[in-house]
């Protein structure tokens, strides 16, 4: 079974079958790409032996100040970054992001749910913090109690509610921000509707304190992001003596760079280095801006044998033995956030000595993988399960690329179970014990 490349628009999701070590050419561990990150073994070797656990995650802080850094450069001289954290950062960890976000000089922060922006209030977070979708009824309580801003596409939600009961608790007014649809089709007032929005929201004294959308095509299609950048201006043209902020560059328009001359550029999946794509054109115009990944998966093998052949291995028997070969369990699995469908030689991991890739061989179980490996591991050797970088099959990109998946759900779908580690400057900041942190 090949890893090669689809073509463009093909959903790569291969069927799992039984195989041989032969049908695993494509994931032959002899192949060597070059050591993978080998500078960091003596601070991951420190890792494990304080968490005397065979698995974690990791999370570079470095790399997201370097992204900041890269996102301030593609942003206009006079144009603020408003940080995306919703999912926990995109799964690498809401409040140590956010920290470095505010270090950078990030000045506003939005968040997907009104929960999450309650969350970042209650840790002592003070910025801004905009709720992005359609704002509730229900919610208008907390989004008043914790002065949160949040995006209306009406005023359904506050239409039955008195007037002077929205005020935050220092007495000001609610802000609120509008979501425009320029053609995602999802949230957001149509353009020929924002006038009378606006006079709903005026005659409501309702501040109004930016006004957004959001782009629906891929890094490679650009012009269709244009158009709906041209529909955006053009809706919001008449209200620019008022001075409400704009913002419509998200990763995509970041890195095509529309919109990011604008009051603020809104990066969500960039902060912490996720390509908001997989296809490798898009993936390129990406690497080129800079980005570095934060977020890796490291495991030492908890237990490994030498098979004999024609042994079948793990659920189902879908790999069987050819020769004699070495066989390798890691304790991470699909409750953990690895994907069942990486099973047999879909997916593989990156020897961190050698940089060599080896296959994941029969299913993804819930609580394990295993891996054939060319040899007996050294004591304590370091692999990759999920590498920081864009490898075709051990990074974030590559996988979702073989899976047909979004880049955002590889290190999005990872749970508490493992242990969560952050450093920054070569150094250890911050170890989240398994089980008992949030993300």
């Amino acid at each position: 079974m090949s890893l090669s490349e689809p073509e463009v628009g093909e959903s790569r999701v291969p069927a799992i079958t039984t195989m041989t070590g032969d049908a695993l050419g494509a994931l032959s561990p002899t192949t060597t790409r070059g050591p993978t990150a080998a500078s960091f073994l003596p601070l991951i070797q420190e890792i494990f032996a304080k968490l005397k656990t065979s698995s974690f995650i990791h999370v570079n802080l470095d790399s997201v100040a370097h992204n900041v850094d890269v996102l301030q450069r593609l942003a206009g001289p006079n144009t603020e970054i408003m940080g995306v954290v919703k999912g926990a950062s995109y799964g690498s960890g809401l409040l140590p992001v956010v920290g470095v976000l505010l270090e950078k000089g990030v000045k506003e922060l939005s968040v997907a749910t009104v929960s999450e922006g309650v969350y970042l209030r209650k840790k002592g977070i003070t910025v801004p913090i905009t709720v992005l979708g359609n704002l509730l009824q229900s919610e208008v309580h907390d989004i008043l109690q914790y002065n949160l801003i949040p995006s209306l596409s009406w005023t359904k939600s506050l239409a039955s509610l008195p007037k002077d009961s929205l005020t935050y608790p220092d007495g000001s007014r609610l802000k609120v921000a509008i979501n425009i649809d320029t053609g995602m089709s999802r949230y957001g007032v149509q353009p020929e509707d924002l006038p009378n929005l606006i006079k709903a929201l005026d005659e409501m004294n309702v501040k109004v304190c930016s006004m957004y959308t959001h782009f629906q095509s891929a890094i490679v299609e650009k012009a269709k992001n244009q158009k709906q950048m041209d529909i955006f201006l053009n809706a919001t043209e008449q209200f620019k003596s008022r001075n409400i902020p704009r913002h419509v560059a998200a990763t995509t328009g970041c890195v095509q760079g529309i919109g990011t001359d604008l009051d603020y550029i809104r990066p969500g999946g960039a902060i912490t280095g996720l390509s908001s794509v997989s296809d490798r054109e898009g993936v390129e115009k990406f690497v080129k801006c800079g980005f570095k990944p934060a977020m890796s998966v490291l495991g030492q093998p908890s237990y490994y044998k030498l098979l004999g052949p024609g042994r079948a291995i793990g659920y189902d028997g879908l790999y069987e033995t050819l020769s004699h070969e070495w066989i390798a369990n890691f304790t991470t699995g699909w409750s953990d956030g690895l994907s069942r469908r990486l099973s047999n030689g879909i997916g593989g991991v990156r020897r961190v000595k050698t940089g060599e890739l080896c296959p994941i061989v029969g299913r993804v179980s819930m609580d394990s993988i295993t891996v054939r490996l060319p040899e007996s591991p050294e004591e304590n050797e370091v692999f990759q399960i999920i590498t920081d970088d864009f490898d075709d099959t051990t990074s974030a990109v590559g996988m979702a690329r073989n899976l047909g998946a979004a880049v955002y759900e590889m290190p999005g779908n990872w749970s508490t179970r493992l242990a969560r580690v952050y450093s920054r400057n070569g150094k250890i900041v911050e170890i989240c014990p398994a089980l008992e942190y949030t993300c």
